[in-house]
């Protein structure tokens, strides 16, 4: 018997060594994750300060053309999706095996509610659950889905 609990002993000890070093894991992959964020803001302030300038020296010379709109568009999208991308990557990485649960948290970026089409902000709370394309998110005002599964 003492020889079972020895091995169980040391199963337990190697589990925990093992939730200890994927937490840390789950830290430092947080800590860059920060430290990517911050540097892309630094650089799109810089970028959005550059643009302005430039901008209002064209239309100062030239009058605002279609060109320099299209440019500041496409450089907001890719922006955008970089971000976008790193938060879905953050967030699929820490929602864990529980990804059907609905959880409350802040959105990142505009989006639409699965229940009413209503928007909701960035920065406005709202459910959400699954993965990737299977994100599912709803407003606070419809809530979570009492009849449907992981509600």
């Amino acid at each position: 018997m003492a020889d079972t609990d020895e091995s169980w002993e040391q199963l337990r000890e190697g589990w925990e060594q093992f939730g200890r070093a994927a937490e840390h894991f789950a830290h430092r992959v947080a800590k860059d994750a920060r430290k990517f964020a911050e540097r892309v803001e630094v650089h799109v302030g810089e970028l959005a300060e550059d643009l302005r300038r430039e901008w209002e020296a064209a239309d100062v010379r030239y009058g605002a053309t279609a060109d320099v709109r299209r440019v500041v568009e496409e450089l907001r999208g890719v922006v955008g999706a970089v971000l976008e991308g790193v938060d879905d990557l953050v967030t699929d990485l820490f929602s864990g095996p529980s990804s059907e649960r609905w959880t409350r948290r802040a959105c990142v970026r505009e989006t639409t509610c699965a229940g009413c089409g209503r928007p909701i902000a960035a920065g406005a709370e709202a459910f959400v659950r699954g993965r990737g394309a299977a994100r599912e998110l709803r407003c606070v005002e419809c809530g979570v889905p009492k009849n449907r599964p992981g509600a």
